[in-house]
C-alpha cells in the first residue's frame, strides 16, 4: 500500500533517471547531449532514440 501511495505523482528528472537507469533503455540518456526540456517542434527533430530523455514544455499533437 505504500507503494500505491505514490502513484501518478509527478517524478521530477532525477526521480526519471534514476528509474531508467534500472533498465537496459536508460543508458542511451547517458549519450545524449541535447536539451532537456524541449517544444513540441524541437521534439520533432529530436532522434527518436533519445525522445525518451526529453521533457516536453508544452502539449505537442501527433
Amino acid at each position: 500500500m505504500k507503494q500505491l501511495s505514490n502513484f501518478g505523482k509527478a517524478l521530477n528528472k532525477q526521480a526519471q533517471k534514476e528509474i531508467i537507469a534500472g533498465c537496459s533503455c536508460g543508458h542511451i540518456c547517458d549519450t545524449y547531449n541535447g536539451p532537456i526540456e524541449v517544444t513540441c517542434e524541437q521534439f520533432r527533430r529530436t532522434p527518436p532514440q533519445f525522445q525518451q530523455c526529453v521533457d516536453m514544455l508544452e502539449p505537442c499533437d501527433p
